[in-house]
């Protein structure tokens, strides 16, 4: 499972996004590693090759040298895919399973080809071959993430396509998930403009003073503590965990937030940490929204692994952790905006 989080650590943003609502009491309600596997499982399957991925990654796991290179690379390593040069070391048993898994891959995607073509008009087929008689446009029916001259065996060349595919993929996701708020919150407005203009002038006066007494309302929120600051984590230890304030214990919070115990803070564990000064802006609020506040915990989170996280694997080990809350960018005075 290591294995698969660390070459899978490009998807943890989607798995965040896609992940249930965060519970307040870490220690009621502490979800287990299966939980998570559920999670990965169903943001893989939500990609065109996710079943091949999987399935890949499954199989390098059983190789204890590559998973030692692995587990020993950087993230940029990984993501770029110069890691499929320790593909040579893999024991022989696990190369044939690859090769298995990629013709079966290469057989699902001849399919897929051929469907393609078929769902062509008459007129774009005979358009096809016209302007491509040889067959040779046909790899743009192809996808990118298997090397497609090698039909036979899996290669360096499909582990680095398949993990740039991947994390190609999770930037394109993620600038998705940014352009949907973006486009709920302008939805959001326009439908509450459109309600106004049905009412008569008395009722809407009085629903845009409503409205405009919740923004005010928003803005004097409790305060904030910067996300990241000893503040915010002696605040959570104290209100949500019920611990005593003046016995606060960095390396005890860690353990405590591990909530699946794997010596890692992830992304969705932290921003369990980051609900708390979500709250304070969107929970008491007239107008309260799940989806701000959702989106609220998503740039907080964002900012804790852009600050803490240093060798930029989506994850916080503990000596990561203990530098970012002790660091000149996480003290308190900074604030939120």
């Amino acid at each position: 499972m290591k294995l698969t989080l660390t070459i899978l650590s490009v998807f943890l943003l989607v798995i965040t996004i896609g992940a249930p609502p965060v519970v307040e009491n870490v220690n009621k309600n502490k979800p287990n590693a299966e939980s998570k596997t559920d999670e990965s499982d169903e943001v893989l399957n939500n990609l065109e090759y996710g079943r091949y991925l999987k399935e890949v990654v499954e199989i390098l796991e059983n190789d204890p040298e590559f998973k030692k290179q692995i587990e020993n690379a950087s993230m940029d390593d990984i993501k770029s895919g110069n890691i499929a040069q320790h593909l040579n070391l893999v024991q022989h048993h696990v190369r044939t399973k690859l090769d298995e898994a990629k013709q079966r891959e290469m057989s699902r995607l001849r399919d897929l080809v051929g469907q393609k073509i078929r769902n062509l008009s008459e007129k774009e087929r005979l358009d096809l071959a016209r302007a491509d008689p040889n067959g040779k446009h046909l790899k743009d029916f192809l996808p990118s993430h298997i090397d497609h001259k090698n039909s036979e065996s899996f290669n360096e060349a499909d582990l680095e396509r398949l993990i740039q595919h991947a994390s190609k993929d999770l930037d394109e996701i993620d600038r998705e998930r940014e352009k949907e708020f973006k486009d709920y919150e302008m939805r959001k407005e326009y439908e509450r403009r459109a309600k106004l203009a049905h009412m008569d002038e008395e009722e809407r006066k009085k629903t845009e003073a409503l409205h405009q007494e919740a923004l005010e309302k928003k803005k004097h929120h409790a305060k904030v503590n910067h996300p990241g600051s000893v503040d915010q984590m002696e605040e959570v230890w104290e209100d949500v965990d019920h611990l005593e304030a003046d016995q606060f214990n960095p390396k005890a919070f860690f353990k405590l937030h591990d909530t699946n115990s794997d010596g890692f803070l992830d992304i969705a564990e932290i921003e369990a940490i980051m609900l708390k000064e979500a709250e304070k802006i969107h929970e008491n609020a007239p107008e309260a929204d799940p989806v701000e506040k959702q989106e609220e915990m998503d740039r907080m989170r964002e900012h804790v692994m852009k600050e803490f996280d240093k060798n930029h694997d989506y994850m916080l080990s503990f000596q990561e952790f203990e530098l970012g809350i002790n660091g000149t960018n996480a003290k308190n005075d900074q604030g939120w905006q």
